[in-house]
Formats: structure tokens, C-alpha cells, sequence
């Protein structure tokens, strides 16, 4: 439906040179440099202690980083109790499976003597013997020999049992040497040092911020470097959203926060294949993208500078676009609020890429087309807010008492 012309900013669309660009940000690093990580050895997650001071020198052998030593304290100290637990178990179950061998070694010998005396005693001589007495007398050395069996079985099945406890206790004494040995290796991986002369640069986030005391890190993980200062390039993360058509060789302008005023040319010369997220909590994705810079300045750069990124993702020659603003949505449609014979119409339209201010229309507008740069919908109290609402009430009702003198 048309809408009557009230006092609304327009501007007429023409055809020209759209450019699409993107902001990103990110920090200044070193081309190449020697990576500081945490060793490898240390066991499990590491507290920082204590840092050495951001961007300072640093001589071969300098500490870098100190851990703090609890945990790793605990784990030795933690270790030693079990073996000496393990050894002191294994040192009584010994003990007891001696005095239970010897006890049972005991009751073998009786029984081995009982056994040999009813054999030698034996009453077998039919004309001596009764029938009764000579079934009574193989009963009796049938008895006593297996007592003597029985006693060698639990003789042997004690030593087995007795030599398998012992085992379990060199188990748990191995297991609590291997935490020693790793509780010793993790305290003599508290201090990493740099490992040549150089300037000591913190690993940063996307932010520009690097790591403090009190933040946690894991074994391999990479903490600071030494980079050479001769080379440096910018790594930015650019938004998911607006990565579309980012690839390699495309153009860039680079600011370095620290020097406003200066702008440096650089070009796209790697963009990551997938996008991830910056931060553990944020679902939101970012392309981690490296631009190249021509020239470095020694006493205007450094690694670790916050930066930020203009980078340009396409140029059409010949586009109609028009500024964010006019477009809206209606019925589920993109329109824009065209002036036709006096009014505003609203006309569908078919959106491209965007910039940061502007929007390509592929369908719907040509050049010439006169359009509203805001809704024409909204009453001009809604745009004025309570203040405007408030001396339209404020007319009426002098308006109406005017009326009411006059009659």
C-alpha cells in the first residue's frame, strides 16, 4: 500500500563501484621464531608461578616461566607414602608366609612319620591277624596317607598364595615408584628457560591479551617465543559469518592500535580451513587468517601489537547498493521503500553480499529509483521518542481548548 511522503531522508540509487569489506583483529607476530613450550614431561596441568616480564631480553638459559611446585610436591610426597606402605606390606605378608610355611612343613613331617610307622607296623599277616584287623590296619594307613597329601597340597598352595601376595605388594611398590619418578620429573620441569639470547614474546589470544600468574597450561603447549624481529606479519581472526570468499591473495589494510595514524598495505596469504571458536565458552567461530606485511618496521612494530584488519573480499565495478538502513523486513520479505508518484512503496528485493554500510541489491531497484533511508511506517513521535510524544499531546490539547474559547 502506498504510503504518503512526510518528512523522511532518501537518496537516489546509482550504479557504481561497490567494494565488500570485512574488520578483523588480531596481533602482530614474528615470521619465524623459537617456540617455548611446556615440557612434555611434566605430569598433568601446570600453574604459572611466576613470568618473566613481557618483551624483555632474555640470555640462553633465563627463566621464562616458574610453575608452582604444590602440586607436584604432593604427588612425590604422595608417592613415597604408598611405597612405604607397599614395602611394609610386603614385609609382613613375607613374614607370615614364613611362619605359615614352617607350621605347615611341621604338620607335613608328622605326617610323613605317622604315615612310614603305620606302613612299617603294618598288620597284613593273615595268620597272625584277624580279617577285621588287617582291614582296620589298610583303613588306617590309607587315613594317614592322606593327611600327608593333604598337608603337602596346602603346604604348596600356601607358598603360591603367599608368593602371589607378595607380588601384589611389588605391584603397588612399582606403581608408587613410577609417581615418584614422574612427581621428580615434574619438579624438574617447574623453571623453563629460553633456550638461545633473544626478546621474550607471550603467546596472545585474538584480544591481544597474553597469559598471567595464576593461569593454568598443559604439557606441549606452546607459552611464549623468541621471534626474529626482522619479518613480522599479522594473525586475525576473522568472523564465520563474514568470511565468505576470504582465500589467499587478497588485499588487506592493517592498523596497528598502538600508532592509529599509520596504515599499512598486506595481503591474505593463509586462511585456516575450518573456523573455530577463540575461547572455550563461545560458540561463536572465527577463520584465523595470516596477512603478510612488505616491510617491517623495527621501531614501530612488535610481536604481540593489537591490530586491526580491513580486509577486502570482492569489488563489482558496476552494482546497485544501497546503505544498510533501507532495507527492512515485511510480510518475510527484504523490501526497500521506493517513492513512486509522490509516495513510498514498498518493493521486494533481492539482496547480495554486504559491506560494512552497504548492501548489494541484485533484484528490485535500477538506477534512478528514489528510496527511504527509514521505515515510513513509523510515526514521527515513535522517531522523536517520549519527548515528541509528549508536545504532540501537548499541541492537541491547546488545540482544543483554543476551540473551546472560541465557543
Amino acid at each position: 500500500m502506498p504510503i504518503e511522503i512526510r518528512e523522511i531522508v532518501t537518496e537516489v540509487v546509482v550504479r557504481g563501484p561497490f567494494k565488500r569489506e570485512v574488520v578483523a583483529s588480531g596481533v602482530l607476530k614474528s615470521v619465524k621464531a623459537t617456540p617455548i613450550v611446556v615440557p612434555v614431561d611434566s605430569e598433568g596441568s601446570q600453574k604459572i608461578a611466576w613470568m618473566a616480564v613481557d618483551g624483555s631480553r632474555a640470555k640462553a638459559g633465563d627463566p621464562v616461566v616458574l610453575f608452582d611446585p604444590s602440586d607436584a610436591q604432593k604427588n612425590l610426597e604422595d608417592g613415597k607414602a604408598d611405597r612405604a606402605t607397599a614395602d611394609n606390606k610386603i614385609e609382613k605378608t613375607t613374614a607370615e608366609n614364613t611362619k605359615t610355611q614352617a607350621g605347615l612343613a611341621l604338620d607335613l613331617d608328622l605326617a610323613k612319620n605317622e604315615s612310614q610307622r603305620a606302613e612299617t607296623f603294618a598288620s597284613k599277616d593273615t595268620d597272625i591277624y584277624s580279617r577285621n584287623e588287617i582291614i582296620t590296619s589298610q583303613i588306617d594307613r590309607e587315613l594317614l596317607a592322606k593327611r600327608a597329601d593333604s598337608a603337602r597340597f596346602k603346604s604348596e598352595k600356601s607358598s603360591k598364595l603367599g608368593a602371589a601376595d607378595v607380588a601384589l605388594g611389588r605391584i603397588e611398590r612399582n606403581k608408587a615408584d613410577i609417581r615418584i619418578r614422574q612427581a621428580e620429573k615434574g619438579l624438574g620441569s617447574l623453571r623453563v628457560v629460553a633456550p638461545h639470547d633473544g626478546m621474550i614474546v607471550f603467546e596472545r589470544t585474538w584480544r591481544g591479551e597474553s597469559l598471567s600468574v595464576g593461569e593454568t597450561c598443559w604439557p606441549g603447549q606452546k607459552i611464549a617465543e623468541i621471534p626474529d624481529l626482522g619479518e613480522l606479519e599479522a594473525k586475525v581472526y576473522v568472523l564465520e559469518a563474514d568470511a565468505g570468499g576470504l582465500k589467499p591473495g587478497q588485499s588487506a589494510r592493517v592498523t596497528i592500535e598502538a600508532h592509529p595514524g599509520k596504515e599499512y598495505e598486506a595481503k591474505v596469504t593463509r586462511v585456516d580451513a575450518m573456523a573455530k571458536p577463540i575461547t572455550r565458552r563461545s560458540p561463536i567461530k572465527y577463520f584465523e587468517t595470516i596477512l603478510s606485511l612488505p616491510k617491517t618496521e623495527p621501531g614501530l612494530m612488535k610481536p604481540g601489537q593489537a591490530v586491526r584488519a580491513v580486509l577486502a573480499l570482492e569489488a563489482v565495478e558496476n552494482a546497485v547498493s544501497v546503505p544498510r538502513g533501507a532495507v527492512f523486513e515485511k510480510d518475510g520479505k527484504r523490501v526497500v521503500y521506493r517513492m513512486d508518484g509522490g509516495r513510498f512503496t514498498p518493493v521486494e528485493v533481492t539482496l547480495g553480499h554486504a559491506s560494512l554500510a552497504r548492501v548489494m541489491i541484485e533484484k528490485g531497484l535500477d538506477s534512478g529509483d528514489r528510496i527511504a533511508l527509514r521505515d515510513p511506517n513509523r510515526e514521527t513521535d515513535e522517531i522523536l521518542g517520549t519527548g515528541g510524544k509528549q508536545r504532540k499531546k501537548k499541541n492537541e490539547d491547546a488545540a482544543a481548548g483554543s476551540s473551546d474559547a472560541d465557543d
